[in-house]
């Protein structure tokens, strides 16, 4: 996975490169840069993202949306895919990671899913980030609580139980690293501020405030 991409976008976006699209066409978007196709179709900026929509980021683009009480951001060269039991509903169910990188953050209430090809993440009022290649995801939880599974057969199975301020980052691999599917890992390649950004485009307040 090339982190130093998704530094230096991550440095971009600090930098004020987004454009925040005035209210009267937010719909759901919020923030848009460079190229973001809407089911293969490039994004206006009066399109409404709902469940059962697939966003696709090129290597310019980045996104921040949300939908009903759910907010994210993807990074450049992302695919991410919303699944809801219904098509076009404002609650999505399940999320597919495909490619790239995803920041969420979830209202509390009904369980919901993250998916990628080494990971499956259970989410319940939780923000997380993850970052996705062919060999292993990192997935963050920066508030909340989140169950992780491994995926490929693999047998192993870890519940993470925090309380907000507390980033906890894994590694899950495809294959094992000795005899570990998943690993610790360090805070990287997002903040606080950029969650505490997704939990204002949600209506809620500082996750990390103390």
């Amino acid at each position: 996975m090339n982190r130093r991409r998704f530094l230096s976008h991550s440095a971009a976006v600090a930098g004020g490169s987004l454009l925040c699209l005035p209210a009267a066409a937010q719909g759901s978007l919020r923030e848009v840069a460079g190229s973001v196709r809407l089911n293969g179709i490039a994004l206006g900026k009066f399109d409404d993202i709902r469940g059962g929509d697939t966003i696709t980021t090129g290597a310019d683009g980045a996104i921040w949306f949300t939908v009903g009480g759910d907010a994210y951001f993807l990074r450049p060269r992302s695919e991410l895919r919303l699944i809801s039991d219904r098509a076009r509903s404002t609650f999505v169910s399940a999320l597919r990671l495909l490619s790239g990188a995803v920041g969420a953050t979830f209202a509390r209430g009904a369980a919901r899913s993250l998916h990628t090809p080494t990971v499956t993440v259970g989410i319940r009022g939780t923000g997380v980030y993850l970052e996705v290649d062919a060999q292993e995801t990192y997935a963050c939880t920066c508030f909340g609580a989140t169950d992780i599974m491994s995926g490929q057969g693999g047998d192993m199975m870890e519940r993470v139980q925090l309380i907000a301020g507390q980033h906890q980052a894994r590694r899950i691999f495809r294959d094992p690293q000795g005899a570990m599917r998943i690993a610790q890992a360090p805070l990287e390649r997002h903040t606080s501020d950029e969650m505490t950004r997704l939990e204002r485009y949600a209506g809620r307040p500082d996750p990390f405030a103390r």
